[in-house]
Formats: structure tokens, sequence, C-alpha cells
């Protein structure tokens, strides 16, 4: 796997745990709605009396402010991940020399030859070529 494709895989998974993190202060949230708090344990049910699975606003406010800082902390990795990723992307497109780029793909980046001819629109047997002819030197 490339370092581009490492550090796009990074961002996914710091977003996916960033959302499930959203989620789950929304949820928070909506027990601190006034609506809520009004409508818990008006009935005398089941759940009124043996207990439920509420918290108290004391409980609550605590917990979303360490969601957000984590939220935070998610956002601050992929803001950190994404100008990483496109900071070799125009490194990439500063370079003159298809051979440099071919040497600079392959050894730094970690592209295979396919994703090479690929990335720079060339056909394989010729990145191909251009490979054995570095390694030659």
């Amino acid at each position: 796997m490339s370092k581009i494709q490492s550090i796009t895989e990074m961002i996914k998974i710091e977003t996916k745990c960033r959302d499930n993190l959203i989620r789950r202060k929304i949820g928070l949230m909506v027990k601190l709605s006034p609506d809520v708090i009004k409508t818990s344990c008006i009935t005398n049910d089941a759940e009124c009396i043996h207990g439920n699975s509420s918290k108290a606003f004391e409980d609550i406010l605590p917990e979303i402010m360490v969601l957000q800082q984590q939220i935070n902390e998610h956002d601050k990795e992929i803001r950190i991940l994404t100008n990483l990723r496109k900071q070799i992307i125009e490194h990439i497109e500063g370079i003159d020399n298809v051979n440099t780029k071919v040497k600079y793909l392959r050894d730094h980046v970690g592209y295979s030859l396919q994703e090479i001819a690929l990335v720079l629109d060339y056909g394989y047997g010729y990145i191909r070529k251009i490979s054995a002819k570095l390694d030659s030197e």
C-alpha cells in the first residue's frame, strides 16, 4: 500500500471515529433537551420505580465535554493527514523530470509501477523501463 493510500485510509478511520463520537454527543444532548427532561419519569411505570438509563444533567454535561474534546482531536488529526497528503501531491506535481517523478513515487511514496503509470498517465512498460534504468544507475 502506498503512502498516499495509507494516509487516505487513516483519514477515513479518523473521520469514522469522529462521526461516531458526534452521534454519541448528539444522543446525550437530546437527553438534555427540555422536552426529555419534562417527560422523564412522569408516569409511575417500572422504569421510574426501579430506575432507568437516564442520567442527570450533572452526569451528562462532563461526558459531552469529553466527547467534544475527542472530536476536536480527531478533527486535528484529519487536518494534519489531509495537509500531508496535499503536500505529497504538490511535491510530485512540482517535479519536471519523468525519471525523478518515477523515482520519487516508487521510493518515497511507495507506489507500485502500475500505480505510477496511472498517476503519470504513461504506459506500464515505459514506467517499468524507467524504473529498471534507475535501478542500474
